[in-house]
């Protein structure tokens, strides 16, 4: 086994670097010997260090043309006889293609992409900065597709490597519905819509507040429980949660929509709930819908992005028009209706989901890709 490296710039704190992360460990307890490079002053090197994560701090870096900076991690490299390197941030690509063109011609790396390509990047520099990758892993055919499609990178190079769960803090329920709402302080007798994620414009939590009170007209008995939180020194977050809570307010539905912090123990969401909702614009890659499938609860979500891969285009869970709300009412109609076959739906998504998003497969295909490489 060679000695590799994972880099990442980023001080952020979302599902990037918790999958960083978690493939570090992962990796790191199959024996093979992981260097996680990181800035210092990220949470991801403070996490780090709590799984006993081989880390070393990586200086800032220019985005562009850090000629010197690249000279220098090269030495590193080589100093740690490190010859294979994983790239997750595009923010990135550019200092370590310098690296490997430079001043370390027989480094392979290998990246591994977590958000869409997005505009048409056939260009020149585009082109150069991604002839460095050996290897680009994407964890969806339709995101290969879009790598064809809107990049220069040979096919022959892209991978499609599904970003792994650990099944088991799932497919076992942690608590019974009774108990994990009596947790929550939610109504036992109400049918329970639950949404997990950031508050955030884009993530769909008004929609969903809204979508209650048409089922209030209805006079059907429909709650709704919302986790998460809105991310601290944004604006757009914060103002979003003022408009959700106003709305709730000025329609009387506050003994029907339940907030709750976000908690490590999601467990207790899904074994709450009666059914899981995605009610985001567009979601690349969506852990908490593979979640819901591991916890086998019926899930209805956004037609959009790589959402309806991940639910086989319907097979594992019902799909609606992002925002449209009379087809969001057919589609959850159909689910109250049709309970027996919506559980049935719900146990094949499970079996599915245990099948192709085991941690322990994408460690099985990366480590592949990595004799290969």
């Amino acid at each position: 086994m060679r000695k590799i490296g994972f880099v990442s710039s980023s001080v952020g704190w979302g599902g990037l670097e918790m999958n960083i992360l978690k493939l570090s460990q992962w990796l790191t307890e199959r024996n093979w010997e992981l260097t996680l490079f990181v800035n210092k002053e990220s949470r991801l090197y403070a996490e780090s260090k709590k799984f006993n994560i081989k880390t070393q701090v990586i200086p800032n870096h220019l985005k562009y043309f850090d000629f010197i900076g690249a000279y220098r991690f090269s030495k590193v490299l080589k100093a740690h006889e490190i010859s294979t390197i994983f790239v997750f941030d595009n923010r990135d690509l550019d200092f370590i293609n310098i690296t490997k063109k430079l001043t370390f011609k027989n480094l392979v790396v290998i990246y591994q992409q977590h958000m869409q390509i997005g505009v048409n990047k056939k260009d020149l520099i585009h082109t150069i900065r991604f002839s460095g990758i050996n290897y680009w892993i994407t964890p969806l055919d339709i995101l290969k597709k879009e790598v064809e499609e809107k990049t220069r990178v040979d096919a022959n190079k892209i991978k499609v490597i599904p970003l792994g769960i650990e099944i088991d803090k799932f497919i076992h329920a942690k608590y019974q519905k009774n108990e994990a709402r009596d947790k929550l302080d939610i109504n036992q007798s109400a049918f329970l819509l639950g949404i997990l994620g950031r508050i955030d414009p884009k993530k769909g939590q008004l929609f969903l507040v809204q979508a209650i009170h048409e089922f209030k007209k209805r006079n059907i008995n429909i709650e709704l429980l919302i986790i998460g939180d809105p991310t601290l020194n944004d604006p757009n977050s914060l103002e979003y949660l003022a408009t959700i809570q106003d709305y709730i307010g000025k329609n009387s539905l506050t003994n029907s929509v339940h907030f709750r912090n976000f908690t490590c123990d999601v467990g207790l969401f899904y074994n709450a709930i009666d059914l899981f909702a995605l009610a985001s614009e567009s979601e690349t890659y969506g852990m908490v819908t593979i979640e819901a499938m591991l916890s086998k609860v019926p899930i209805i979500a956004t037609n959009s992005s790589g959402t309806p891969e991940i639910l086989n285009y319907g097979e594992f869970g019902l799909l609606y028009t992002g925002n449209n709300m009379e087809d969001f009412m057919n589609k959850f109609s159909w689910i109250i209706e049709n309970s027996e076959e919506a559980e049935s739906i719900a146990s094949k998504a499970q079996q599915h989901a245990i099948e192709r998003y085991a941690h322990s497969e994408e460690c099985k295909l990366i480590e592949e890709l990595l004799i290969r490489a």
